[in-house]
Order: C-alpha cells, then sequence, then structure tokens
C-alpha cells in the first residue's frame, strides 16, 4: 500500500499535483521579476500567481470533486482576498525599492473574487427571471423550481464571493455591494431545493421587508446605503410580487405587504435621503390600495365590474393618503400627489380594457374629480421644503400633472359622454319627430342615467379646478348643462318638461350674462351654452302648435328684457335683433297655427314693423340703436310685402300702410334731414308701389297711369330740392322726373303703331309746358328736355303728314324758306348765338 501510494504520488497523472507544473511556472516567472524587474513588472507578476495560485487549488477539486466545484470556487476566492489582506501595505526600499507587496496580489484576487462573484450572480439571475416566468400569465398557477444537484451551493457561494470582493475593494463601496449580495443571496436561496412558488414569495417578501425595517430603524444612514437598502428591498419584494401572481391569493398578500411597508416607511420621519424614501413608500403604498381591493374581489369570485368599482373605491384611500401627507408629512407632498393621479387614473380607464359594460364616462369622470380633489402644498408647508424657487419649481411640476391628467380623464369622459348628449339635445324622442306631429311619447331611459351622473361629477370637478383661479362657475356651466336633458331623459320626464326646462335654462344664462355685471371669464362659456341650450329646447317644442307659440314667446320675452336692460350697446343691439326676430317668428307662426294661409301673416309681420318703427322713434336721435331698429324694421316689412305677394289688392294694402307708417316716422322732431329724406323716398315709393299694384290689379293698361305719377314724385322732390339745397341745378333735381313723365309717352308715340292723337296732343302740351315753366323758371332741363320732344314730336307730325300734301306744297314752303334764310342770315345768326347764350345762363 505505501510502495502504491508512493508510485501514485510519483507519477505524472495524480489530481492533487495536476496544477503544480502551472504553479511552478508562475513562481519562475515571479523570482525572475522580482529579481531583475522592475516595480510594474513585479506588481503584474504577483498579480498573476493569485489567479494561477487559484486554478491550482481548485484543479483537484474539479478532479475529485466537481459537485462542490462552485462553493470550492467561492471559498477559494474569499481565502485569496483574506490572504491579501493579511499581505503589508508596504515593505523598506531595501527589500522591493521602495514599492508595496499588496498592489498586485490584490488586483489578481479581485479578478478572482469578482469573476466568481460574476458567475453566480448571473446565475441567480437566470434562476429569478425563471421563478418568474414560471408565474405568467396571472392566475395559472406554477410548478417547482428545478432540482440542481449543485443548487445548495448557490447561496454560499454567492455570499462567499461577494464577501470576497468586498474586502478587495474600498470601504465606501462596501454598503452598495453589502446590499447586492445579500439581494442575490435571498435570489439564490431557493435553488437549494425544488422551491415552490409559495416558498419563493415568502423568502423575496421576509427578505425584502428586513432590508426595509433596516431602513426604517436607522433612517439617519448616510445616503448612499440607505437607498441602496430601499432599492434592494424594492427589487426583492417587486420580485415576490411577480411570482405571487401565480394565484390570486398570492398577489393580495404581496400587494398588501407593499402597501403597509410603503405606509409605513411614510409614517416614519426623517431628514435628507430618508425623505426620498418615504415619499416612495408613500406611492407605492397609493398604488398597491387599488389593486388590493381588485385582487382581492377576483379571489372571492366577484365578476369584472364589482372588481372595478371596488378597485375605483380603494383608490379614495389613496387620496385621503394625500389629504394626510398635506395635514402631517407637507414634505411628501409630490410622491402623494403624483401616487394619488397614478391610482385613480388606472380605475378611471378601467372600462377601457374590460370591466363588463361600466360606463366608462362615469367612470373617467370620478378619476377626474379625485384628481381635481387632489391637494396641493401650503405656502407654509412650501416655505418648509427649503429653497423657495425650487419649491416653487416642484409645485409647478405637480400643477402640470394635476393639470395633465385631469385633463386626460375628462377628455375621455366628455367623448364617451358625447352622443349620449347630442341624442339628448337634437332628438330626445327619437328621430322620426316632424313640427306639429303632436305630443311625443315619453319613456324613461335608465341607460343613460350614469353618463347624467357623470356630467354632473365633472361639474364638481370643474368647480374645483376653477376654484384654485378664483372661477368656479365657467368651468362647471357647460356640465351642469349637459346634465339636465340627460337626467330628464333618464328619469321619464313628461313633454313638455324636458324642452321647456331646457329653453328656461338657455335662456336663464344669457340673461343673466346679458344683465349682469360684466365676466370677461364667463361670457365665452355661458352665452354659447345659452345658445345651444335655448335651440334646444325650442326644437323640442316643436312637436305642438301650442308649445311652439310658447317657446317664441319665451324667446320674444327674454330678448325684450336684453334689449332693455343690457348694460353694453352690442349686447342690446343682439337683443333688438333677437326681439324682432322672435316677433316676427311668432307674427307667422300664430296665423299659421290657426290654421290660415301664409299671406294672412302679411298683417301681423307688418304690425310688428310698425312697433318696432314706432320703437325706432321713442328712441333718442344721438343713439345708433334708432337706426338699426329703422333698418330692421325695414326689412320685416319687406317680408310682409313678399307674404302677401299671391293677393294683388293684400299687397298694395301692406305697401300703402306702410308707406303711412314711414311718413309719420319722419315727423320726429329732431331728425337729421339726410334721414328724413330717406324715410320721405321709402315712403313715397311705397305708395307708389301700392298704386302700381292696384291699377294692375284692376286691368289698367294706360301707360302713363304708372309713369306719371312716379314722375309727379319724382319732379316734387326735385322742387323741394331745389328750394332747400341753393346750389343744386335742375339736371339732378327735375331731370329723373321730366325724363320719366315725357319719355315713356314719347316712345310709345314714335314707336306706336295706333295713331293716338290724344296722347300726341298731351304730350305736345305738357313738352310746351315745360319749357314755358323752364324758361320762367331759368331751369335748363325743362327747356331743353320740353324742346326736345317738341321737336321730336314735330318731326313725327312731318313725316305723318307727307303723303296726305302734294309734293309742290313741300317744294314751294322749302324753297321759301331758304329764300327767307339767306335774306336774313345775319340776323339769324345772332339770334342763334343769343338763344345758346340764354340757354347757358339757364341754370
Amino acid at each position: 500500500m505505501r510502495g502504491g501510494a508512493a508510485g501514485q504520488w510519483a507519477g505524472g497523472g495524480s489530481p492533487l499535483l495536476a496544477g503544480v507544473p502551472l504553479l511552478l511556472v508562475a513562481l519562475t516567472g515571479f523570482g525572475a521579476a522580482w529579481l531583475v524587474g522592475g516595480r510594474a513588472l513585479r506588481a503584474v507578476a504577483a498579480g498573476l500567481l493569485v489567479p494561477v495560485l487559484a486554478a491550482a487549488l481548485l484543479r483537484p477539486v474539479a478532479e475529485l470533486r466537481p459537485s462542490v466545484l462552485l462553493l470550492a470556487a467561492a471559498t477559494v476566492a474569499l481565502g485569496m482576498a483574506a490572504a491579501v489582506r493579511l499581505l503589508p501595505a508596504a515593505a523598506g526600499a531595501a527589500v522591493d525599492g521602495g514599492g508595496g507587496w499588496r498592489t498586485g496580489p490584490r488586483a489578481g484576487a479581485l479578478f478572482v473574487a469578482a469573476g466568481t462573484a460574476q458567475v453566480t450572480v448571473l446565475i441567480t439571475i437566470g434562476l429569478a427571471v425563471a421563478a418568474v416566468g414560471r408565474s405568467l400569465p396571472p392566475w395559472g398557477g406554477a410548478g417547482t423550481g428545478p432540482d440542481l444537484r449543485w443548487g445548495w451551493q448557490l447561496a454560499p457561494a454567492v455570499a462567499l464571493a461577494i464577501g470576497a470582493t468586498v474586502l478587495l475593494l474600498p470601504r465606501n463601496t462596501r454598503t452598495v455591494l453589502a446590499t447586492a449580495g445579500a439581494v442575490a443571496v435571498l435570489f439564490a436561496v431557493p435553488a437549494a431545493w425544488t422551491a415552490s412558488w409559495p416558498q419563493v414569495v415568502a423568502i423575496d417578501l421576509v427578505g425584502g421587508v428586513a432590508l426595509l425595517l433596516a431602513v426604517l430603524a436607522r433612517p439617519s444612514t448616510p445616503p448612499v446605503a440607505l437607498r441602496t437598502r430601499a432599492l434592494g428591498g424594492a427589487v426583492v419584494l417587486g420580485h415576490g410580487l411577480l411570482v405571487a401572481l401565480a394565484a390570486p391569493a398570492g398577489a393580495l398578500v404581496a400587494l398588501g405587504v407593499l402597501a403597509v411597508v410603503g405606509l409605513a416607511l411614510a409614517v416614519r420621519r426623517g431628514a435628507g435621503a430618508y425623505r426620498e424614501v418615504a415619499g416612495a413608500g408613500l406611492l407605492v403604498g397609493q398604488l398597491a390600495l387599488p389593486g388590493i381591493a381588485a385582487v382581492a374581489m377576483f379571489a372571492a369570485g366577484g365578476p369584472p365590474w364589482w372588481q372595478a368599482r371596488l378597485a375605483l373605491a380603494a383608490a379614495g384611500l389613496s387620496l385621503v393618503a394625500a389629504l394626510a401627507a398635506r395635514r402631517h408629512r407637507v414634505e411628501l407632498i409630490g410622491y402623494a400627489v403624483t401616487g394619488g393621479v397614478a391610482a385613480v387614473t388606472v380605475p378611471g380607464l378601467a372600462p377601457l380594457v374590460g370591466a363588463g359594460d361600466e360606463p366608462l364616462a362615469l367612470y373617467a369622470a370620478l378619476a377626474a374629480l379625485g384628481v381635481c380633489w387632489l391637494p396641493s402644498a401650503s405656502a407654509s408647508g412650501q416655505a418648509a421644503l427649503g429653497d423657495r424657487p425650487a419649491a416653487d419649481g416642484r409645485e409647478s411640476a405637480r400643477s402640470t400633472l394635476l393639470l395633465a391628467a385631469g385633463g386626460t380623464l375628462a377628455t375621455v369622459a366628455v367623448l364617451a359622454a358625447l352622443p349620449t348628449v347630442l341624442t339628448a339635445l337634437v332628438s330626445p324622442y327619437g328621430g322620426g319627430n316632424r313640427v306639429w306631429s303632436g305630443v311625443p311619447t315619453v319613456v324613461a331611459d335608465p341607460t343613460v342615467l350614469p353618463v347624467g351622473f357623470a356630467l354632473v361629477v365633472l361639474a364638481v370637478a370643474g368647480a374645483l379646478a376653477g376654484r384654485r383661479v378664483g372661477l368656479p362657475v365657467p368651468p362647471a356651466l357647460p356640465f351642469v348643462a349637459a346634465a339636465l336633458p340627460v337626467l330628464l331623459i333618464a328619469i321619464g320626464a313628461p313633454w313638455p318638461v324636458l324642452p321647456a326646462a331646457v329653453l328656461l335654462a338657455g335662456l336663464a344664462a344669457l340673461l343673466f350674462t346679458a344683465l349682469a355685471a360684466a365676466r370677461p371669464a364667463l361670457t365665452p362659456v355661458a352665452v354659447p351654452v345659452g345658445v345651444v341650450l335655448g335651440a334646444s329646447g325650442v326644437l323640442g317644442l316643436l312637436a305642438t302648435r301650442a308649445g311652439t307659440l310658447a317657446a317664441e314667446g319665451a324667446l320674444l320675452v327674454a330678448a325684450v328684457a336684453v334689449a332693455a336692460g343690457a348694460r353694453r350697446f352690442e349686447v342690446r343691439v343682439a337683443g333688438c335683433l333677437a326681439a324682432v326676430g322672435a316677433a316676427a317668428s311668432l307674427a307667422v307662426t300664430a296665423p299659421l297655427a290657426a290654421g290660415l294661409p301664409l299671406r294672412a301673416a302679411a298683417y301681423p309681420l307688418l304690425a310688428v314693423a310698425g312697433l318696432v318703427l314706432a320703437a325706432a322713434a321713442v328712441t333718442p336721435a344721438r343713439v345708433r340703436l334708432g337706426r338699426v331698429l329703422d333698418a330692421t324694421a325695414q326689412a320685416v316689412a319687406l317680408v310682409a310685402a313678399v307674404l302677401a305677394v299671391e293677393a294683388a289688392r293684400h299687397l298694395a294694402t301692406v305697401c300703402v300702410l306702410w308707406g303711412v307708417a314711414v311718413a309719420l316716422r319722419l315727423l320726429r322732431r329732431g331728425e337729421p334731414a339726410g334721414r328724413r329724406w330717406a324715410f320721405a323716398g321709402i315712403a313715397a315709393g311705397s305708395e307708389l308701389l301700392g298704386g302700381w299694384v292696384l291699377l294692375a290689379a284692376g286691368g289698367v293698361t294706360v301707360l302713363e297711369a304708372y309713369t306719371l305719377p312716379a314722375a309727379a314724385l319724382a319732379v316734387g322732390a326735385g322742387l323741394l330740392a331745389l328750394r332747400t339745397r341753393p346750389g343744386l341745378t335742375s339736371w339732378p333735381a327735375l331731370g329723373p322726373g321730366l325724363v320719366a313723365a315725357l319719355l315713356p309717352s314719347l316712345v310709345s308715340v314714335l314707336a306706336g303703331a295706333d295713331p293716338q292723337p290724344w296722347r300726341r296732343l298731351l304730350l305736345g302740351a305738357a313738352a310746351t309746358g315745360a319749357v314755358l315753366a323752364g324758361a320762367t323758371r331759368r331751369w335748363q332741363a325743362p327747356v331743353l328736355l320740353g324742346g326736345g320732344v317738341l321737336t321730336l314730336l314735330a318731326l313725327h307730325e312731318l313725316a305723318r303728314g307727307w303723303d296726305l300734301l302734294p309734293r309742290w306744297i313741300y317744294l314751294g314752303v322749302g324753297g321759301l324758306a331758304l329764300v327767307g334764310l339767306a335774306a336774313t342770315y345775319e340776323r339769324r345768326r345772332r339770334d342763334l348765338a343769343r338763344l345758346r347764350a340764354a340757354v347757358g345762363r339757364l341754370s
């Protein structure tokens, strides 16, 4: 036996001596470097000696006991690190030339330790990820871990390798590495046996809580160590939560631990880095509360909609936590606000991803209300946070977060509720109802009740958001207005309650805006809301004749109130125009409702025009509103005339009556001359039109019956203008009237086939009278126009009598005229020149 053993030791194949040759080579190189090398070469040789020594020590283990190689490698790494630590840091100059003993071996030992730690940590991470993968998809259960023969070595190997690394690195890195090592060890422990997922979860939860309890117990720990421990605990607890997704009960336990630990961290007071840890804990606790509620309901077998409802209710506890932070821990308000926003946003959008048939509008509206309810830090609390500019920056960031989250949730709620609101405003009783089709059938629709509640919630949220800037009403008003018809449809309010309520609400908004003091922020919101509600109410009341008349009457009363009581001129003008429109609509609708033809509405419409004209007459002349009313009255009278155009006598009556009304209008004292002229022209034109209509209706075909009245009006206006305007000439004053009086008859005489002796005679007499009157008054237009007509008539008569007399008579008369003209040529030239001068002197 002894001889055989000696032979085995002496043989070259002994496993115990497998690494000796490599070690001898390394020692030879180290000795040579020590004898002849410099400082750097000695350090490199010493550093290489350590890995070679480790390999020499591990080679027999790999040959004889490969199952414990992992643990042996970690042990060797720790032993090398400890041995290097025992070396002196420096030696005398006579020994090493002034260098140190530890530099090279330390680098080699660090290479061994870090390599071993890296291998073990990578194995641990792979196993941890595999544990999470076995638990996914959620609620599907998970199998046991792998059966690894070497698995029991992993946790001690990780601990030894990281311990060795810690010994070789600077002191300020030890805390970070120690925490990372603790996390890795916790992940590696389940590899020692075929651990089930509850065992993995239990290890993670216990280890994570232990790390965070260390943070909780010593909040004054240096910042790096504190943050590292908190991060390590969060990683371990997060891993435990992911593995616990294998079953609802496990997820519920993990979420409960997260909530309790997070809120415990938030309750403990501390300064510096612990404030960040406490804020993160508060945020995690807030986020865990809705998850706990939803998972608990799922574990109890509740349907999806109850899970969503309970989660949304539990999100309210996150809001309570934010309020508590504002009162007791104002330095954590930023984390509390962020956690509250996230906690209510996810349940608020749950119907988008599946929560049964839950109303998205109501969920999003409640979430938006929660966001608007979240507090901001007070001024004193902000001052307690330290630097005021930094505090202001954080406050601005929180406001931006609240605005973005609240705006997004409100937008989602509005988009979800919009179809229901549009249906309630445009067609609350179905799309088949026509004008005056009768009272519609009303059936309650409870399915729209959640939308109505959502709009009410949005109104409250808008009021809360607006209160922060001192304007609670404008943001809430549109939602209140939209909620009114939806809620009335939900309860089945009988007709005409819904359209009447909507109409009155719209009119109330418009009246308040018009009559109250100016509110720049309210007007852009209240006016569109009032217009939309008013239009919807009128549309709903068109179902019956009485409803239509009542709607128009309400519009008329409201418009008159605005026209009479508004403070701004523009609003009064709008009120006047609206009042005229409502009155005109009422005047047209009333006869139609009574079964009368459309032309019967001409007289009520003319009465409306007369009232508007009277209102303009009592308005002071210096106020511009009177001009608006005058123009509106003319437009209404024109519409009345159009309605009566089918019956000539009714049209003539309308024209005559309107001419009288306008003539009375111009008699107002203090009326400017220009406006008097305009009214006179309108009155005369209306009377003339009425006369023409009557003549046409009576079958009168005499041309002068139509032209002479118009010409008389024009000549009369011209004569009045000549008296009132000294610089006016006869052409613009009398020319149009004389042309209207003479030209149509002259054209009829010249172009007509009939002899028309009386027309020729009267036309000549009228032209002669015009020439005489013009010569007497020294007016050029009557003289030239009358003379021109007489000349054309004379030529016409000559042409007519050409064939009635012998030709020699014309030759004789022409010859005598030429002889007489030649004998008196010079005198005729002087007479013609005097005539031209006399005509030129006429005005």
